[in-house]
């Protein structure tokens, strides 16, 4: 059966082109049944969302909704993706397949389910299989790629995205996930596979082809982790939360272990729930403010210190301060201005710069990274498009050099301390950030205390993100339709601010508006735009999500701090806030109005 014309006249060619190829080919017959009864039903605007595109890799690997169709997180998405990845794999290293694939997954609903299934697919491809007893973070995955000496390794995530929501995180032998030209060398693979092909779970642990880890590999990572402290104060109360996720395996245990003892947690969202269901809108993610309320909530009733949380897969981290009785949510690049700091200043007094370390940053990330790194005298690459995974791309390519990683960020509350992981690990963001609490404890400062003498002595990074929701085909092509008006007709000014230059990481060119004088950016290609006000550090940064069905405006400002008084730099910063929200806003205005 393929689609009737008149069928075929309520859908994009592309999705027909889709549809046809899930009702004839092999590899889709266990959703035939269910695909034709959408089809007798009529379903057009569902089809459509679901098979106008192929789901790609994005900038975490293949993530999307759950449910039948070619743009959908599935049993065939995922088996395809993992099948393509161990037949790239095992091109690229005759010895692939005895090195073996690593398999984790988080608490989400379907995880479970599908990261056995991708055990099934891989131990078929003839790989040697690894997979977790239960969930796991994904940094740890991350650090047992190259613990257990594996060619490649998989996640089954979708980081902080909705319940409904899964994804195939792939990994390659360094730890660090896939980038070009691997990345776009597997999805070519997966769309030659005409059959996915399985193994029998059972049958493949009885023969030791599949190897259940948990336990050893658990403790060398929390060692690895622990290592990466630079303090010794520890007196500090931390109220900790996963959001009913993975990170009870990495952020938590690797405090305890270091010595944090006074940790209360937050029971409800201590049980694994992919559902998420304390949680407004289940969104599990600490960016979302919301997310972290249950979590402030007990730090204000108990007169703890800090708060921390984890997203689903904890590879992200959320820092809550408990400041003169008021709480204050730190975002991302905040948490990473301070964990720097922290860093660098304790590398510093033990002697331990001399010029060879190196920080890392993307693109949105906050530029005071690299005001610290001027201060403290060590370099910083902030050169990366948004993904975590340009920075472990960095950490291998200096591996054989005498350049030393220190630390990295980025805005998305990503952070990584040490090369022991090659992923953002939400871990590594707490144990910095506890140990500077509690130094500053001592001091009867709080991380906000520092923050603010911060802006003091570099100035104030204000930053700011916005999310614009377009979901679905039509969604998708409306993003697509703004970038190319903002390449092509970008506003001239954005508010009381003109735009002096305009930056396009699709042909990596920085053009002068004035002048039309243009240059070339040090990066890679992607579908980025940047509109430059006067000075390189205020600029609005605009970008499709690679993860979501989204636009992204990352708004980031400076000015120089008007006085030496923290209460008045304080009053400034919430002005600049204030400022720059009037500025995103109007630029959405500008773009989806046009």
């Amino acid at each position: 059966m393929t689609l009737s014309e008149a069928a075929a006249k309520h859908l994009s060619a592309d999705a027909v082109k889709n549809i046809n190829e899930w009702l004839t080919q092999p590899k889709y017959e266990q959703y035939r049944s269910e695909l034709e009864t959408m089809i007798s039903d009529e379903k057009w605007k569902e089809l459509e969302d679901a098979f106008f595109k192929i789901i790609e890799f994005g900038t975490g690997g293949r993530r999307g909704m759950t449910g039948i169709g070619s743009n959908r997180i599935n049993r065939v998405t995922i088996g395809e993706s993992a099948q393509a990845l161990c037949e790239y794999a095992a091109e690229h290293d005759a010895d692939a397949p005895t090195k073996g694939v690593v398999i984790a997954c988080d608490t989400r609903l379907s995880s479970p389910e599908l990261s056995k299934y991708t055990a099934q697919v891989c131990v078929a491809a003839g790989f040697k299989t690894y997979i977790f007893d239960s969930f796991r973070a994904t940094p740890e995955l991350s650090f047992a790629v190259r613990h257990l000496g594996a060619a490649i390794g998989i996640v089954i995530s979708a980081s902080h995205n909705p319940p409904a929501d899964n994804g195939f995180k792939a990994y390659w032998s360094d730890g660090g996930q896939l980038v070009a030209p691997h990345d776009k060398g597997v999805l070519a693979k997966a769309a030659l596979i005409t059959e996915v092909k399985d193994a029998d779970y059972d049958s493949a642990v009885q023969s030791g082809d599949i190897h259940i880890i948990g336990k050893e590999v658990d403790e060398a990572y929390i060692a690895a982790a622990v290592a990466q402290a630079e303090g010794d104060q520890r007196e500090l109360s931390i109220v900790y939360s996963p959001l009913h996720g993975a990170g009870q395996t990495n952020t938590l245990p690797v405090l305890q272990a270091a010595g944090f003892k006074d940790i209360s947690l937050v029971q409800d969202q201590m049980i694994p729930d992919g559902h998420f269901p304390t949680i407004e809108n289940n969104k599990a993610n600490p960016e979302e403010r919301a997310a972290n309320d249950r979590a402030v909530a007990q730090m204000l009733a108990e007169d703890a210190d800090i708060a921390i949380t984890n997203d689903p897969d904890a590879d992200r981290i959320g820092v809550m301060v408990h400041a003169a009785k008021r709480p204050i949510y730190l975002n991302g690049n905040q948490s990473a201005v301070l964990a720097a700091d922290y860093v660098l200043a304790k590398k510093q007094q033990k002697h331990q710069l001399d010029g060879r370390q190196y920080i890392a940053k993307t693109i949105v990330t906050t530029d005071m990274l690299e005001a610290l790194a001027d201060h403290y005298g060590v370099r910083c690459y902030g050169n990366f498009l948004v993904g975590f995974k340009y920075i472990g791309e960095l950490i291998h390519n200096k591996e054989n050099t005498d350049e030393e990683f220190v630390i990295g960020g980025e805005e998305s509350y990503g952070l990584l301390k040490g090369d022991y992981a090659r992923d953002k690990d939400g871990a590594a963001g707490a144990l910095p950030l506890a140990e500077y609490a509690a130094e500053l404890r001592a001091d009867n400062k709080t991380l906000y205390d520092r923050l603010l003498e911060l802006y003091r002595e570099h100035g104030l990074y204000v930053e700011r993100l916005d999310n614009i929701q377009s979901p679905g085909a039509d969604g998708f092509e409306r993003m697509q339709y703004i970038m190319r008006e903002l390449r092509e007709h970008p506003p001239t000014h954005v508010g009381e601010h003109a735009v002096t230059a305009l930056l396009d990481y699709a042909d990596v060119t920085r053009r002068e508006i004035a002048s039309g004088e243009s240059e070339k950016i040090d990066c890679i290609k992607g579908n980025v735009v940047v509109l430059e006000f006067g000075d390189p550090r205020c600029r609005i940064t605009v970008r499709p999500s690679g993860t979501e069905p989204k636009i992204k405006f990352y708004v980031q400002w400076f000015v120089e701090a008007r006085s030496d008084d923290l209460s008045d730099i304080e009053e400034q910063y919430e002005e600049m806030n204030e400022h720059i929200e009037v500025m995103s806003r109007e630029l959405e205005g500008i773009l989806f109005e046009s």
